[in-house]
């Protein structure tokens, strides 16, 4: 299958697969997602795997627990385009001076940040979701309906499982998230359910999220 939890037992990963994190003592919440920056290899749950993800700041070959995956077949030369984005991305980061805090948003899961005396954008800000789905944009591979309508209703707690700082008074608004909730938002679990399904759908097109996406 596309997508998979790690506790059915090893899978092969390749370069540019989706790796994902469960929430502590959540055993089917995902709280984190990221692409597995390595060749092919076989994963088993509970796994240190090499990772590109927006934790924030955005991170290269970075260690993370891999407890569910997922990918659709990619071409050599798709991943060489992924590749050569990803060093974009961090090059307008860094060219930018965008620290961990202005990297990222919720809100929608990418947003362009632009120059308000030139209008030139300068770089965009993602959730790590968002950062996923994109990444799969750039070779033509739509994974998931982001439009609200389309997005079910998630309410303070289940931000608050993917969010650590959720609590915090005021650290959600300059996210984009305003207000008391419920929200229509693009969540880790969703990128999963995307992928769990046969290749030809999901070049095709993109999934709409249901309600429980959020646990895969």
């Amino acid at each position: 299958m596309p997508a998979f939890s790690l506790k059915q037992g090893p899978q092969a990963l390749s370069r540019h697969d989706v790796v994902g994190m469960h929430a502590d003592g959540q055993s089917r919440f995902v709280r984190h997602v990221g692409l597995h920056d390595a060749d092919s290899r076989s994963v088993e749950v509970d796994d240190d795997v090499s990772a590109v993800h927006m934790r924030p700041p955005l991170k290269r070959g970075e260690v993370i627990k891999a407890h569910v995956a997922g990918h659709v077949p990619l071409t050599n030369d798709e991943i060489k385009q992924i590749s050569t984005w990803i060093e974009k991305i961090a090059d307008e980061y860094h060219l930018s001076g965008a620290d961990a805090t202005r990297q990222f948003v919720i809100d929608p899961p990418w947003k362009d940040e632009v120059d308000l005396n030139t209008g030139v954008r300068r770089y965009c800000r993602y959730s790590c979701a968002g950062f996923v789905l994109d990444s799969h944009r750039r070779v033509d591979i739509e994974l998931l309906r982001i439009d609200e309508d389309a997005l079910p209703e998630v309410d303070q707690q289940v931000i608050a499982s993917v969010y650590s700082r959720a609590g915090r008074p005021g650290v959600l608004c300059q996210f984009g998230l305003g207000g008391n909730g419920p929200w229509n938002i693009v969540l880790p679990g969703y990128v999963l359910h995307a992928l769990d399904r046969p290749t030809a759908q999901i070049r095709q097109g993109p999934y709409q999220a249901q309600p429980g996406d959020e646990q895969f």
